[in-house]
């Protein structure tokens, strides 16, 4: 008995959608970088040979402390008391919310002792100070 062979058509492949995919996934990835770069202000960290940097780093409130005193929550200029209504909010948001303080290597004691203390009568207690290990720079790329 003989068969009869219906016409197939030829599988196709699209490309022009692939060729759309690949290009906004190009684009996505470039934004994305951009945003994800770590906006840090520029201080000379204090110098400590034992120094680690933690991994839970990211997700903690950044304070940054410069020499003259100038003090930044984030990259935002800010005085004590608008620091501690900022971390205030935040903490009544996030209960287990944490600091990562970046001092100027410059900086006087009693800058960053304001600073402890504005965040201790709101009930933080968890800080980290960022320092500049000289043997972890020359192992980043």
């Amino acid at each position: 008995m003989r068969l009869i062979r219906e016409d197939v058509e030829e599988a196709k492949f699209q490309m022009a959608p692939m060729i759309d995919m690949v290009f906004l996934l190009l684009v996505f990835f470039m934004c994305a970088s951009q945003i994800s770069q770590n906006k840090a202000l520029q201080l000379e960290l204090p110098v400590a040979t034992k120094g680690v940097v933690p991994k839970e780093r990211p997700t903690r409130w950044i304070v940054n402390i410069f020499a003259d005193g100038q003090l930044f929550s984030g990259d935002r200029p800010c005085s004590v008391d608008e620091l501690k209504a900022e971390v205030s909010r935040r903490l009544r948001e996030e209960p287990n919310t944490k600091i990562y303080l970046r001092a100027d290597a410059k900086a006087e004691y009693r800058h960053i002792k304001k600073v402890l203390e504005a965040m201790a009568s709101i009930g933080v207690d968890d800080f980290i100070f960022a320092v500049f290990n000289p043997s972890e720079s020359a192992l980043s790329p």
